[in-house]
């Protein structure tokens, strides 16, 4: 189940590259990502990247907090949020004329989902996935009147399950990584790959890489 590093995380009909995960395609701590000065999740750091996809659980999503100046801006641990990658069983699916709404099951929490169907093959998309699959999803977090959803831009059908253990394990590596690396010199951070105390790695991390990594930033 943790095996290899290779699965189908972008939800497609093809084997993913790792950087789909660990690249541009998702979140891993860097230089331009430091630490939050504090590390609890309240304080919203303006200085972060609030684009770069941050793979998230409901749970995170319901606790983060909210800037009171800003209702569209939230931080987890000190980072802004925007742009979310969320794992879970799509549920109450209703088809509308111009988009999709369902509700997103990750079995930390459930939260509402709309997907705009502005071309063709948004629709195509949205055929693909039906109540019950586990689907991947890609998009904005907003709030609205005390209430948190979530706009996709991507609803892809998970092909293979063991991406679902490589979702959950990537959201506590990079939640650990988020509130220990407060008092980790940034310069023991590979800019490459966001793990610590590996200055000359450069491939990328699969799953048994994550584990240690989660063990050595939960004792240290």
């Amino acid at each position: 189940m943790y095996g290899g590093g290779g699965g189908h995380y972008d939800g497609g009909g093809g084997a993913a590259n790792a950087n789909s995960l660990f690249g541009g395609g998702g979140f891993m701590p860097s230089q331009s990502t430091a630490a939050p000065e504090s590390g609890g999740g309240g304080s919203l750091s303006k200085g972060r990247n609030a684009q770069t996809l941050l793979p998230l659980t409901v749970k995170q999503i319901m606790d983060a907090a909210q800037a009171s100046d800003d209702k569209s801006n939230f931080a987890i641990n000190g980072v802004e949020v925007s742009t979310i990658r969320l794992v879970g069983r799509m549920l109450g699916k209703v088809e509308r004329v111009t988009d999709v709404a369902f509700i997103l099951d990750d079995g930390t929490g459930k939260i509402d989902v709309n997907r705009w169907e502005n071309e063709s093959s948004d629709t195509k998309e949205m055929a693909d996935v039906n109540d019950g699959n586990y689907v991947i999803v890609n998009g904005g977090l907003k709030g609205f009147q005390g209430k948190r959803h979530v706009v996709a831009y991507s609803v892809r059908r998970v092909t293979n399950f063991n991406d679902i253990a490589h979702h959950f394990l990537h959201c506590i590596y990079v939640h650990l990584e988020l509130t220990k690396s407060n008092s980790r010199l940034p310069s023991q951070i590979n800019a490459s790959t966001g793990i610590p105390g590996h200055a000359n790695q450069v491939r990328l991390p699969n799953n048994q890489e994550i584990l240690l990594e989660m063990m050595y930033l939960a004792w240290s």
